[in-house]
């Protein structure tokens, strides 16, 4: 039986929610080192200091944003599939107008491309 494009798509989501996590957790850690960074620096062995935690913490803030955009634009194309939406044309293109909306949004947070 051949694999759909529903399966690699599942299997990509899958891989982008591994991903999601850690770069979660290591932006939770650098948000804490901001702000505490005596324990942070001790805890990490004077790996993360106050100046990398910042860096990594402002750095993350946007691949964390699209890359959580995109796990939720495939989930929800396949919540909608799960509540009987015909998968075709108009859901796919449903997704990508969503998409661009979302890039619309998200685009001007990120003020290295303003040139603030």
């Amino acid at each position: 039986m051949p694999k759909t494009h529903n399966y690699y798509m599942l299997k990509f989501d899958r891989l982008l929610t591994w991903i999601l996590l850690a770069l979660l957790i290591i932006f939770v850690i650098t948000g804490y080192g901001i702000v505490n960074p005596q324990l942070i620096n001790e805890l990490t062995g004077g790996i993360l200091t106050r100046s990398l935690s910042l860096y990594l913490h402002t750095t993350l803030d946007m691949p964390l944003l699209v890359l959580l955009m995109l796990h939720v634009l495939i989930q929800l194309r396949f919540a909608l599939i799960r509540w009987r939406v015909k998968d075709g044309i108009l859901l796919n293109g449903f997704i990508a107008m969503l998409a661009t909306f979302s890039i619309v949004l998200i685009l001007p947070m990120d003020t290295k491309l303003l040139g603030v």
